[in-house]
């Protein structure tokens, strides 16, 4: 059974240039475009997804402004000057499900999956786009559907065991408890390629998150059990709508190597690094000769975190009891 991912959620952000047909009127301002942010989305099983209780500051050449949505509204609306452009969805939101043929709708829990706040470039008369996905997780574990994105959701997620730490982390060295947390990665693989390297090594390398800044997929961690609580409080919300790059690589010798880095884009700017390890795990080959796209498991992946706080550097580094959930 999956730890924790239900499905992902996206709403989509567009810049837009006004519409019109015929010539333009006097009343028209053609050096301006417009924002339209759907709130509300309906899910394959019939579902009705909604953006509740949302605000949004909204930072351009402008100024800055406060939109707030009511829970009655679809869709907002509003025009802008040209110029970089940030908005920032304010803490306070929250997803809520009516299930299909019901009325009374029900909050979800729910991630952040992409980068808070979204930049982007509003164009005169011409269109820009910018997504907040939302990562909605089931604490049974049961996998229900996805829906608005075009891929299964997966996860990096498992234990984690604490060697060495310093700044501060340093009291996850405290005892047997603090040195232990459980975590989860969640993703909306945004491309797959296979390379094969000079040596003959067959490489599938995995990306998501702000891997391409026009086209950004949903990516979020979370620390679970987590004695100090540094990961999750802190290390965890930083990581949303990062950077997340692994590969999974069939060497020569037959072994199988993994490693990756997911890097986030907000305070505390945390790095962490997985590998290189030779896979203890089974992972068999595909017929083009590159390792299969399955679930695996192995309990001894080395990592370090890097995370650079107000008191500078500091550093975690030990083992993952990582399980792959394509």
């Amino acid at each position: 059974m999956r730890s924790s991912l239900a499905f992902i959620a996206a709403l989509s952000l567009a810049a837009v240039a006004p519409l019109a047909s015929g010539c333009a009127t006097q009343e028209e301002d053609t050096s301006h475009g417009s924002i339209q942010l759907p709130l509300v989305q309906t899910g394959p099983d019939g579902s009705f997804y909604q953006l509740s209780n949302a605000s949004f500051e909204i930072t351009g050449p402008g100024g800055t402004q406060v939109v707030d949505a009511s829970d009655n509204v679809t869709e907002l609306s509003l025009p802008l000057p040209p110029g970089l452009t940030t908005i920032r969805l304010l803490d306070g939101w929250v997803l809520q499900k009516t299930p299909a043929g019901l009325s009374i709708p029900e909050p979800v829990s729910a991630l952040l999956g992409t980068a808070n706040p979204a930049f982007f470039r509003v164009l005169a008369n011409q269109t820009a786009s910018v997504r907040f996905g939302f990562i909605v997780r089931s604490t049974d574990g049961d996998v229900n559907i996805t829906f608005g994105v075009s891929t299964e959701p997966r996860e990096l997620a498992g234990g984690v065991r604490i060697s060495e730490a310093t700044g501060e982390f340093l009291p996850y060295l405290t005892d047997g408890v603090t040195r232990r947390a459980d975590f989860a990665i969640y993703f909306d693989l945004g491309r797959l390629d296979s390379v094969t390297l000079p040596d003959g090594t067959k490489d599938h390398a995995y990306f998501a998150g702000a891997y391409d800044e026009l086209n950004p997929t949903a990516v979020a961690a979370e620390f679970f059990n987590d004695a100090v609580g540094t990961l999750a409080s802190t290390v965890g919300p930083s990581l949303a709508g990062g950077y997340l790059e692994y590969h999974i690589a069939a060497k020569p010798d037959g072994t199988r190597e993994f490693r990756g880095t997911f890097v986030g884009n907000n305070a505390p700017f945390t790095t962490l690094d997985f590998g290189p390890y030779t896979l203890r795990a089974s992972v068999p080959l595909g017929a083009d000769g590159f390792p299969a796209d399955v679930f695996f498991h192995d309990d001894s992946v080395p990592f370090k975190l890097v995370a650079y706080f107000e008191s500078g550097e500091s550093t975690l580094t030990g083992f993952l009891n990582l399980r792959h959930l394509p």
